[in-house]
């Protein structure tokens, strides 16, 4: 739990903050990270951009259609993909996978989908009538120390299957379907198979070049994260800790699914071998160097054809935020989504419990919350806060909050000052407690920062000037995204408050 002493009067007043002159329809409310993790997209990954779940939703044309040189685009777009270390295939390391294994005598491999440093995960048919057709299989290392993380995390997994199916907030919750062991020439290898999901939000922006996404569907995806949220916190006591773009992955249907592993039989069917990121990195030690060739060829041919019937989808070294702040305006239209789009809130790898943490440290930092920095201790509103930021990040393209750095304590110090910089100041008694305060704070100022050089910049301000978004639009969301970071967790919004507030309600 976090240490804050929230002074009596702040709580008397818990929704009237120092906004309710700006935003006066705010007072109308009546209503591990530990080095274990089996996280797929860990915190800190940001730092190293890649896409590890369906990485490209190109071609759009049918895969029956595709031809060699389709294909060929496909394999060069999906090698750029870094792969789990093949030197990793070794005891205690990763089960060596190759397509086609029958696995428990169930699950057939149809391809890799994606990799963690301590797990891979496989597009997986079901052969028996007893569940879902497809299903994504993770296997962890074999090594005991991550057996025993894998079993916390299977822990974690029933809870949220289990407890309360009936919940508005269940169906927005990736569901584990089986868990079993493994045995590979590397060991014995805990797997849990998961329902199958398309590809994350992340891709979501890629795919908008940035632009971000229209408000409607922001409001869709982001009250559909909060009434997951509302299960893993109301019902099941579970802290996520991890809430990111890379960690909301869109449902898709058969159909979609179907298509993927269409993309995978095109390979053997026109004699191709398959990107790296569709099997094993064991499979490719031989093979790198003769389709490195190959590939470079490839990319010649792209800037010929680029604009024509084949989507080139952009891999970026890194992903843009706002606070490149004094720089032209964006006036790019945002990208429309399906009004039916339907998300659920995935990887319970770095999860836990409320009365039971894995770690002190949590959190990708791009969506750390300041109690989290101060190192004040965390519960359920550290996931709100970042709702918040992914809220800006989706809306806009850029991240809320970037710092620069990615060594404590100069990112940390960046960090705060983007912080107060965005909520116009922080209560001293927030920068009191912790115990990491005294590093960056002195009589409720930043150490070692002129406030004179600290620009206030609040959201609906940086909506309205460097977006260009009407006020009328700006104030509600800049109202509902300040009640998600709000700096004292004791007076952040809950997942089932935010459900309520005027921005989710309130007709588009």
């Amino acid at each position: 739990m976090y240490t804050f002493n929230s002074p009596i009067e702040n709580l008397a007043s818990c929704h009237e903050s120092d906004l309710k002159g700006r935003f006066k329809y705010r007072l109308n409310y009546k209503d591990r990270t530990d080095f274990l993790s089996l996280s797929l997209s860990p915190p800190g990954s940001r730092n190293h951009f890649t896409f590890r779940e369906f990485p490209s939703l190109s071609p759009s044309k049918d895969t029956s259609l595709l031809d060699l040189d389709d294909i060929q685009k496909i394999r060069y777009i999906e090698n750029r993909e870094s792969q789990e270390d093949e030197k990793d295939y070794n005891t205690g390391g990763y089960m060596p996978i190759n397509i086609g294994d029958i696995l428990k005598g169930q699950y057939k491999v149809c391809r890799k989908l994606g990799w963690g440093h301590f797990s891979t995960v496989w597009l997986c048919q079901n052969l028996l009538n007893d569940g879902p057709t497809y299903v994504a299989l993770k296997i962890c290392k074999s090594a005991q120390m991550f057996t025993v993380v894998a079993q916390d995390e299977i822990k974690l997994l029933r809870d949220t299957k289990l407890i309360d199916p009936s919940h508005l907030g269940y169906k927005h919750i990736v569901q584990m379907v089986d868990t079993f062991k493994l045995l590979s020439i590397n060991g014995v290898h805990t797997a849990i198979s998961m329902e199958i999901m398309g590809p994350s939000l992340l891709h979501l922006l890629v795919q908008s070049d940035f632009r971000g996404i229209h408000l409607c569907g922001v409001k869709r995806i982001i009250t559909q994260v909060l009434k997951g949220l509302t299960y893993l916190h109301e019902a099941c006591r579970i802290i996520h800790t991890d809430i990111k773009p890379e960690n909301i992955l869109i449902k898709v249907d058969e159909n979609y699914i179907k298509s993927i592993i269409g993309k995978t039989e095109k390979f053997t069917e026109l004699g191709i071998d398959m990107p790296r990121s569709y099997v094993a990195a064991d499979c490719w030690i031989d093979r790198e160097r003769s389709l490195r060739d190959s590939d470079e060829n490839i990319l010649s041919k792209f800037e010929e054809q680029r604009g024509q019937s084949y989507p080139y989808d952009k891999f970026l070294g890194e992903l843009p935020d706002f606070r490149r702040r004094h720089g032209e305006p964006r006036l790019n239209a945002p990208m429309w989504v399906s009004p039916n789009i339907e998300i659920k809130i995935a990887d319970l790898g770095n999860a836990c419990w409320e009365e039971h943490h894995f770690s002190s440290e949590i959190q990708t930092r791009q969506y750390r919350a300041l109690e989290v920095i101060l190192g004040a201790g965390y519960s359920f509103p550290a996931d709100i806060w970042s709702v918040g930021c992914m809220g800006f990040e989706m809306a806009t393209g850029e991240m809320l909050f970037s710092p620069k750095g990615d060594r404590e304590p100069s990112a940390n110090l960046d960090h705060l000052c983007l912080i107060w910089e965005t909520l116009g100041s922080i209560p001293q008694y927030i920068t009191e407690n912790g115990t990491h305060a005294r590093q960056y704070f002195t009589n409720g100022q930043l150490l070692g920062i002129d406030k004179k050089l600290l620009r206030i910049w609040k959201i609906e301000d940086v909506l309205v000037e460097k977006y260009k978004w009407k006020r009328v639009d700006a104030i509600p969301f800049a109202g509902f995204l300040e009640s998600l970071i709000e700096p004292d967790p004791a007076l952040r919004y809950t997942a089932s408050m935010a459900l309520h507030s005027e921005w989710i309600t309130m007709n588009d």
